[in-house]
């Protein structure tokens, strides 16, 4: 029986007996799906087989690089889309042009390769953003980029590849396509970046299920890891220590896992590994599987670790792609020790002119200090406000500190701030803008209300220079806090902001801050508070008559 009848038969037995279930669907892929003109096969990545299994309706994947994640789930859904009558299924990528590389590069060959896949797809109907499969099953490919992404067609099963690196909110909006489908099924895998973000964050609100060793040697079950396990002949420093000059100097080539118990060197293979959930008493949709290079040992060994941690810009790009843990590079980020040197326990007040920050919601955030002679900034009040009383605790505040400028969020209460910039020639309104390099840019009216005859005097700042100043005043200790009984919650609400690397449309890779997890409003209103003082020129006084400048423009200084 040739391969192409044999297919046929396949096709025939699969579509007349649906025998695969999507939670079985290995098997079949290990059948008919081929690599490297050889039939399909787990070996040395066993663990792919239990990932794929999941029959969880939302599965979670938080991974290193490189181990064969992004093939196998190409394989999983071409399975799923051959198998399953009127199945749809929407693949998202960061961008388009990656959701092309991914058509050409894996979904393509694997398609080509196999004679079951090969007769199953409609010829007419098959490129980069779509493909049919047994006249009524599709696969939609999508980036997360743009704002028009997403597709309003009901889908089966939602497969996110590299979530820390999409738009997440454009993410969030593919769950509506669920609605309408009986088997609502999510699938989303990242390499990770910050905790508490992106893939770690859902992992979160999950079963998590992480790979135990037994130690072939003494039986010893103990969780894999790099810097306490992994032993290099000579060397017991810190292993972060080691670069690309010393690497010489160490003997990285004789790098071995070794038992934590005996000190001997386990044996490699899937019988010596298992899956332990760490929170099996709480109920979760969801199951998390955590993917480490240990979870592939025959593929990623303790040498090439050693060595591949030397080859990174960044320490924490090693610990995020190499051993698929959250990491920090505390160069660009605002970490606890930065904010705990900012506070001071000392009276700071003084009778100086004073700037104020507000973030507002139905809760208001403000944040007041002054300028030194020295260009520190001076905090000297922080406080949170219901809405409803906003407008009258601003004017108590702005009288006791002599608030001289203020720059407050624009929204959602547009008509609050116009109202406040009308009777405050200091006070401003802000938007967040992208693209541009440029700080801030002062307007003095907002041109789209200018047929309402309404003044609001406003600010446009550009989210990323302007948080990347502000962390770099922190971390310079250029700023300056009373300390007060709310010091945790503010440092908590400072730290909820991350800097994450992302790609934008181009593929490019560029920074850009994202909420992590809990509030962030204080580190907004600290934001605009530091606005409102390089805008202090633009003052002529308290609360002066002077006529506002048309433009002003602050460019960031490269630190």
């Amino acid at each position: 029986m040739n391969r192409v009848f044999a297919a046929h038969l396949e096709r025939l037995k699969t579509s007349l007996n649906n025998v695969f279930s999507l939670s079985q669907l290995a098997d079949w892929i290990t059948k008919n799906t081929y690599l490297d003109s050889r039939k399909f096969s787990f070996k040395n990545h066993e663990f792919q087989r239990d990932v794929i299994s999941d029959a969880a309706l939302t599965s979670i994947v938080v991974k290193c690089a490189q181990v064969g994640l992004s093939e196998i789930m190409a394989r999983w859904t071409l399975a799923a889309v051959t198998t399953q009558d009127n199945f749809t299924a929407i693949y998202t990528f960061p961008t388009t042009s990656d959701a092309e590389k991914f058509c050409r590069t894996r979904i393509d060959p694997c398609i080509s390769a196999s004679p079951l896949l090969a007769q199953a797809i409609n010829n007419s109907l098959n490129n980069s953003e779509l493909k049919q499969f047994n006249g009524n099953s599709f696969i939609y490919f999508r980036g997360t980029m743009s704002e028009t992404a997403a597709l309003s067609v009901p889908a089966d099963v939602i497969i996110h590849d590299e979530v820390d690196k999409s738009n997440l909110t454009q993410m969030s909006v593919y769950v509506s396509r669920l609605q309408h489908k009986p088997t609502k099924m999510r699938k989303l895998f990242s390499t990770p970046t910050v905790s508490r973000y992106g893939i770690s964050k859902e992992a979160e609100t999950a079963r998590r299920y992480r790979q135990v060793m037994t130690c072939s040697c003494c039986g010893h079950k103990f969780l894999p890891d790099y810097f306490a396990n992994v032993h290099i002949p000579g060397f017991d420093g810190d292993k972060r220590e080691i670069t690309k000059s010393t690497l010489k100097n160490v003997a990285w080539e004789q790098a071995r896992l070794l038992c934590p118990k005996c000190g001997r060197v386990p044996e490699p293979g899937p019988e010596y590994m298992e899956w332990v959930c760490e929170n099996p008493g709480e109920a979760y949709p969801a199951n998390a599987w955590f993917i480490t290079p240990f979870s592939a040992p025959s593929v990623i060994t303790a040498p090439y670790l050693v060595k591949t941690s030397t080859e990174y810009d960044k320490y924490s790009e090693f610990v995020n792609q190499s051993l698929g843990l959250t990491a920090e590079d505390e160069e660009n980020s605002i970490t606890v020790q930065d904010l705990d040197k900012a506070i001071v326990h000392a009276d700071l007040r003084s009778s100086d002119l004073h700037y104020l920050g507000a973030d507002m919601g139905l809760t208001c955030h403000i944040t007041i200090g002054r300028m030194t002679s020295n260009d520190e900034l001076v905090v000297v009040h922080r406080e949170s406000v219901t809405y409803t009383r906003f407008e009258e605790r601003r004017r108590e505040l702005c009288a006791q500190y002599r608030v001289v400028l203020s720059v407050h969020d624009a929204q959602p209460y547009t008509d609050m701030i116009t109202r406040i910039t009308e009777a405050d020639s200091n006070a401003y309104g802000s938007y967040f803008v992208t693209g541009s390099n440029v700080m801030f840019n002062v307007k003095k009216q907002d041109e789209e209300r200018e047929e309402a005859k309404l003044t609001l005097r406003k600010v446009n700042i550009s989210r990323t220079p302007a948080f990347d100043h502000l962390m770099y005043l922190l971390k310079q200790g250029l700023i300056k806090v009373q300390a007060s009984d709310i010091d945790e919650e503010w440092k908590k609400q400072i730290q909820s902001l991350k800097r994450i690397s992302k790609m934008d449309r181009l593929g490019e890779h560029q920074y850009v801050w994202e909420k992590t997890d809990g509030n962030d409003h204080y580190h907004f209103s600290l934001l605009y508070l530091v606005i409102a003082s390089k805008m202090r020129g633009l003052a002529g006084g308290f609360h002066p008559a002077a006529a506002v400048p048309l433009l002003s423009r602050f460019k960031l200084k490269q630190a």
